[in-house]
C-alpha cells in the first residue's frame, strides 16, 4: 500500500468553515469538542432522526469554525444508525475539514477509521489524543514521522491537560484554506478492479456527486448502502483482502512512528478487569455497585431534601397568610408550591444519582458492566450493546431509546426500544422516595434498590418474551473496546451531573408546573376533595383496580402520571393534602394506605404505561404506531399482573 497525493482543484480563503470531529468511542472526541468550543455549543437533532447532535463554534482570527461532533464509530459502514449518520454527514454536508481523533495508547484501531475516511475524501487531520497517558505507559509518538507516513497533518493532544489544543486550532485554520486528497493504493489486482468500477460509476450522472473510487472500494466490500445506491453488486466480497492491506500498512506506519516499552505480564488495570469482567464475580460486582449507588442516593440526600422541604413549607405558610381569596390561596399553596415543591424536594436525590453514574462512566466501569452482561443478553437474542442503551434508561427512557441507533440488527433494535421503558428512569425516583420514605422508613433504600432490580428483571424477561412472540432474529455482534480506567475529573463529573440533572429542573418549571395547575383545578372544582373532577376520573376507573386496593386518589395520580411520572408525586400530595385532617399529605397517606398496597402501587408505577415523550420517541424511532400501541397494552398487562402478585403476597405476610 502506498500514497498518491491528488493535487487540489482549488483553494479558498473562507470566512466560515465546517469542521467534523470523528473517532472511535472512548477516545476523548467529546472532550476535544468541549476544549475547542467551550460554552459555544447547541444541541439539535440530525435531519430525519430523533438523534441529538452537538454543534459548536470557534473564532480564530478572521475565521469562524463550526465544529460538529459526529457519533462515535469504528468504521464508515452503513449497518448501524451511528455509522450511517457519520458517513452521510461526510458525504452530503461536505465539511471543509475532518478531524479524526485517535487514541494515543491504541492507535491502530483509530488509524483504521482514518484510512476509511481518506478513501472517502481529502482534507483530513489526525489528532492523537491522551498523549499524557501514553507517556505514562512508556510510549513515544513521533508526530512528524507519523504525518510523513500518512501524508496528512498530525497533532498530539491531551484533552485532560490542554496540550496541543492551540496547535490543533492553527492546523484547522490552515487546513480549511487548502485542499488535498490522499489515495492509498491497494494490490495491483484490487487496484485494477477499483479503477474499472470507478470509471463505470463516473459515467452515471446520478452518481456524479460521489467519489468514484470510494464507491468502487465500498462495492468490493459488499457495502449494502452503496449497493443500493449504485445498483451494482460485485461477484466476490473483497472485504478481508482490503482490511488486511489496511492493517499491514498501519503496522508499517506504527513501527516507524511509535516506540514503547514491551509489556510483560498483567498490569494493574488488567488485574482489576480479571475480577470485574469475570463471568460470575462480575455480576456480583455489578449488583453491589448499583446497590451502593442507590443507598448513597437515598442516605446522603436526606438532610438536603429535608432542608428544601422546610423552606417550601415556610414559603407556603407565608404566602398562605398573605393571600386573601381562598381559591387563589389554594392555587398558590396547594397547587403550585405543593405540586412543584413536592418534586423539588427530590432534586438532591436526582443530582446525587447522576453524579454517581457520572463517576462510573468517567472511571470506565459502565462499558465493563455491559461486557459482563453480554453473555446473558445473548441468550435473549440481544447483546451488550442493548444493555448499554438500557443503562441510559436509568437517566431517561427517551435517551435510552434514542441510543439504540448504535444497534445494527433491526429486530434487536426494535426489541430494545420496546423493553427500555421498563428500566426505572429518574422521573420515577421521586415517587419511589416519597412512598418508600413514608411507609418503610430506614428500609426505604432497600425498597428502592429492589424496585431497580425488579425493573432489570422485567426488562430482561420481556426481551425474551417479545423476541419469541414477534421476532426470531439474531443479536448483533458487540464490538467494543474497553476504555482505560481513569481518575474521574471533578470538572467532568460536575458538567455531566448538571447536563443530565437540568432536564429534571426544566421539567419542574414547565411540564410539571402546568400539570400541577391542571391537577389543582380538577381537584378543586366543582367541589374540593371527593366531589372534584379528579375524584370522578378515579372513581370511574376504580372497579378495575379493586383487586389492587388502589383508592381514587392513587388511580387519578396514575392517569396524570402518563404525561410525566414526576406528576404522580404532585397529584398525591395535592389529593391527600386536601383532606380536612391535621398533618401532612404523607401522614394522611400513611393512615389511608396499607404498606402492602403502597408497595404494590410502587411496582405498578415502575411498570405501567411509558410517559408521553417516551411514546413519541418510540413512534419516531420505529416509524410505526403499532409498536406504540403494543408498548401501552403490554406494559399495562405486566404492571397489573406483577402489582397484583405483590399485593396478594404482601397481604399474606
Amino acid at each position: 500500500m502506498k500514497i498518491v497525493i491528488v493535487q487540489p482543484e482549488s483553494s479558498a480563503d473562507l470566512k466560515k468553515t465546517t469542521i467534523a470531529l470523528l473517532g472511535n468511542p472512548n477516545v476523548g472526541k467529546t472532550s476535544i469538542f468541549n476544549c475547542l468550543t467551550g460554552s459555544r455549543q447547541v444541541v439539535a437533532n440530525w435531519p430525519g432522526v430523533t438523534v441529538e447532535k452537538r454543534v459548536g463554534s470557534l473564532r480564530h482570527g478572521d475565521l469562524t469554525l463550526d465544529i460538529v461532533d459526529l457519533p462515535g464509530t469504528y468504521t464508515l459502514g452503513s449497518r448501524s444508525l451511528d455509522e450511517k449518520i457519520a458517513r452521510d454527514f461526510l458525504i452530503d454536508e461536505r465539511p471543509n475539514v475532518v478531524v479524526v481523533i485517535g487514541d494515543a495508547i491504541n492507535l491502530e484501531r483509530s488509524l483504521y477509521l482514518l484510512l476509511q475516511v481518506l478513501e472517502l475524501r481529502g482534507d483530513v487531520v489526525l489528532a492523537v489524543n491522551a498523549v499524557d497517558e501514553a507517556r505514562k505507559a512508556g510510549l513515544e509518538i513521533d508526530k512528524n514521522e507519523l504525518g510523513k507516513q500518512l501524508g496528512i497533518p498530525v497533532v498530539i493532544t491531551s484533552a485532560a491537560t490542554g496540550e496541543g489544543i492551540e496547535e490543533l486550532k492553527e492546523v484547522l485554520v490552515k487546513s480549511a484554506r487548502s485542499s488535498s486528497h490522499i489515495h492509498y493504493l491497494f494490490s495491483e489486482e484490487i487496484e485494477e478492479k477499483i479503477e474499472a468500477l470507478a470509471g463505470r460509476f463516473r459515467l452515471v450522472p446520478a452518481l456524479s456527486e460521489f467519489d468514484g473510487r470510494w464507491l468502487a472500494i465500498k462495492s468490493l466490500e459488499h457495502d449494502n448502502g452503496v449497493e443500493k445506491l449504485t445498483g451494482f453488486k460485485a461477484e466476490k466480497d473483497f472485504s478481508s483482502e482490503l482490511a488486511e492491506t489496511r492493517y499491514r500498512y498501519i503496522k508499517r506506519v506504527l513501527s516507524t512512528s511509535v516506540k514503547g516499552k514491551e509489556k510483560h505480564g498483567w498490569d494493574l488495570s488488567e488485574a482489576i478487569d480479571h475480577v470485574i469482567t469475570h463471568r460470575v464475580l462480575g455480576i456480583f460486582v455489578f449488583l453491589s455497585v448499583i446497590y451502593i449507588v442507590f443507598q448513597l442516593t437515598f442516605t446522603i440526600s436526606g438532610p438536603l431534601s429535608l432542608l428544601i422541604e422546610s423552606g417550601l413549607e415556610s414559603l407556603g405558610s407565608f404566602l398562605g397568610n398573605s393571600i386573601g381569596p381562598d381559591w387563589l390561596r389554594s392555587l398558590v399553596v396547594d397547587g403550585i408550591i405543593g405540586g412543584v415543591g413536592a418534586i423539588l424536594v427530590f432534586v438532591p436525590n436526582i443530582f446525587i444519582l447522576f453524579m454517581a453514574l457520572g463517576v462510573l462512566e468517567e472511571s470506565g466501569y459502565l462499558p465493563r458492566a455491559a461486557f459482563v452482561i453480554d453473555r446473558l443478553m445473548y441468550s435473549m437474542k440481544l447483546s451488550g450493546r442493548s444493555f448499554i442503551s438500557m443503562l441510559l434508561g436509568f437517566g431517561c427512557n427517551v435517551s435510552s431509546i434514542m441510543s439504540t441507533r448504535s444497534i445494527s440488527e433491526p429486530k434487536e433494535r426494535i426489541v430494545t426500544i420496546l423493553v427500555s421503558p421498563f428500566i426505572s428512569c429518574s422521573a420515577r425516583l421521586p415517587v419511589f422516595l416519597l412512598i418508600a420514605g413514608t411507609f418503610f422508613g430506614t428500609k426505604g433504600g432497600v425498597v428502592v434498590f429492589f424496585l431497580y432490580l425488579l425493573s432489570i428483571v422485567v426488562t430482561v424477561l420481556s426481551a425474551l418474551i417479545i423476541n419469541r412472540l414477534l421476532f426470531k432474529g439474531e443479536p448483533s455482534t458487540m464490538i467494543m473496546e474497553l476504555p482505560r480506567y481513569r481518575k474521574p475529573r471533578v470538572s467532568s463529573i460536575m458538567f455531566y451531573t448538571w447536563n443530565k440533572g437540568r432536564h429534571f429542573l426544566e421539567k419542574a418549571g414547565t411540564i410539571i408546573l402546568g400539570a400541577s395547575v391542571v391537577i389543582w383545578m380538577l381537584s378543586y372544582f366543582p367541589a374540593e376533595g371527593s366531589q372534584s373532577y379528579a375524584a370522578m376520573i378515579g372513581r370511574a376507573l376504580e372497579p378495575l383496580f379493586i383487586p389492587l386496593g388502589f383508592s381514587w386518589e392513587m388511580i387519578s395520580s396514575l392517569v396524570f402520571g402518563v404525561a410525566a411520572k414526576e406528576v404522580i408525586v404532585s397529584s398525591l400530595t395535592t389529593f391527600y393534602g386536601n383532606y380536612a385532617v391535621m398533618g401532612s399529605a404523607m401522614e394522611v397517606m400513611r393512615v389511608a394506605i396499607s404498606p402492602a398496597t403502597a408497595f404494590s402501587f410502587l411496582v405498578f408505577v415502575l411498570l405501567y404505561v411509558p410517559c408521553l415523550p417516551t411514546l413519541a420517541v418510540t413512534k419516531n424511532e420505529t416509524g410505526s404506531y403499532r409498536y406504540v400501541f403494543f408498548s401501552v397494552i403490554y406494559s399495562l398487562a405486566v404492571a397489573y399482573s406483577v402489582a397484583l402478585a405483590v399485593r396478594v403476597i404482601g397481604g399474606l405476610l
